[in-house]
């Protein structure tokens, strides 16, 4: 049966050719807000399945620079560049694995095997503590029905923990595959990735929406290269200070501290408190009284974090994300409800990109130009750093 494409007559209906009938801007937005509430529902279901996705994404972010310069200063392909990075960041893991690891997994086995010594020590340090000021009545009866608590809870843990740890462990196997495969990835297709999203832009709102996508770049690069160096900073200086001192499992206690430094207010006082605990158990090499002993580690913490607060982060990462501390706060409890360690790694970060969205959104609310704004504040995230960093210039913008 033929189909006359003029008259539109036939069993089926024609569709003319050309462009059909044009969604009005209500439609546009309305279908662009459905996929954005399905993408948050589906990463929000997908829970763990994401998480190495974006550990990859992380990762290539911090390691994208350094694909870039490669390919610039030896005129190579990119992905002969992307697998160089790629290559180097298989030997860091590896090599740093095998040596760091082995003595990290020394160190949590003789913890597991000596805890209940060190809960005797701790117990009996303090009842000596309460027995000296006249309150040893008062020590039997709160410390040593604490202390038999945690006993029982962590020898139920253990018990409960074996098969899942064992599950746990080829689940990580898994992931760690899928996260250098997707890192590999990333690295190599970054410049397709930010092409496709450049194009798919609304064209009238293109230009100001890349220059925030810049500036927004600009401070998550400082912050976060710059958490990957204190990290890697505290856990050598924490280390080596833990071991000159005499306080066992210094390693494993230096590396805790390197990562718990990702967490705002929270994560250096939990450091300093486990290490304040397993000196408090442990009989020190110096002769001192185990307070004396405890007060002395606790004063290196608290240099350490002060020679951070004032020398390291304000050259390494200036003010970067500047957040008031209740904010800084409820992003971590949120981010760790929702994704665990790795939500509470990324709240800080992405409570910062959404500060300088909503002050773009903010002032094209009120028809106000947003950058002069954005560029104060990233001019004071940057303040004090060793680098100058411009933001993302619009070509043929004026600046007021």
């Amino acid at each position: 049966m033929s189909l006359n494409r003029r008259s539109g007559r036939g069993c089926w209906p024609i569709i003319e050719s050309g462009m059909g009938a044009r969604w009005s801007p209500t439609t546009k937005r309305g279908v662009v807000a459905g996929f954005a509430v399905l993408a948050i529902f589906l990463l929000w279901r997908a829970g763990d399945v994401v998480q190495p996705f974006i550990w990859a994404l992380v990762v290539a972010y911090i390691l994208l620079p350094v694909v870039g310069a490669l390919q610039r200063r030896f005129a190579l392909p990119r992905t002969l560049a992307a697998l160089v990075v790629f290559v180097a960041l298989l030997a860091i893991i590896f090599g740093g694995g095998r040596l760091v690891i082995p003595r990290i997994a020394e160190n949590a086995g003789d913890l597991q095997k000596n805890w209940p010594v060190l809960l005797a020590n701790v117990q009996q340090t303090i009842a000596s503590t309460f027995n000296q000021v006249g309150l040893g009545d008062l020590a039997s009866s709160i410390i040593g029905p604490n202390v038999d608590d945690i006993e029982r809870q962590l020898a139920a843990m253990a018990q409960r923990t074996a098969l899942p740890f064992a599950i746990a462990a080829g689940h990580f196997l898994l992931e760690s595959l899928v996260f250098l495969i997707a890192t590999f990835l990333l690295l190599r297709d970054a410049p397709r990735l930010y092409g496709f999203v450049r194009r798919n832009l609304p064209g009238r709102q293109r230009r100001e929406i890349m220059e925030v996508l810049g500036e927004t770049n600009v401070m998550l690069g400082r912050y976060i290269r710059g958490q990957l160096f204190l990290v890697v900073l505290m856990s050598t200086v924490t280390t080596i200070a833990l071991t000159v001192l005499g306080v066992p499992y210094s390693v494993l206690l230096g590396v805790l501290t390197g990562l718990l430094e990702t967490i705002p207010f929270v994560g250096p006082i939990t450091a300093g408190a486990i290490a304040c605990l397993v000196a408090l158990g442990n009989p020190n090499p110096f002769g001192w009284s185990q307070l004396v002993y405890v007060g002395v580690v606790a004063t290196m913490y608290t240099i350490l974090r002060h020679a951070e607060d004032y020398l390291v982060i304000p050259t390494v990462i200036g003010r970067a994300v500047r957040l008031h501390p209740a904010i800084v706060i409820f992003s971590l409890l949120t981010g760790g409800a929702v994704f665990g360690l790795l939500g509470i790694i990324l709240a800080v970060p992405f409570a910062a990109t959404l500060r300088l969205v909503l002050i773009y959104v903010g002032a094209k609310l009120r028809d106000e130009d947003p950058f002069p704004q954005l560029e104060v504040e990233l001019a004071a995230a940057t303040e004090g750093g060793a680098e100058t960093i411009e933001p993302t210039r619009v070509p043929g913008r004026a600046r007021p």
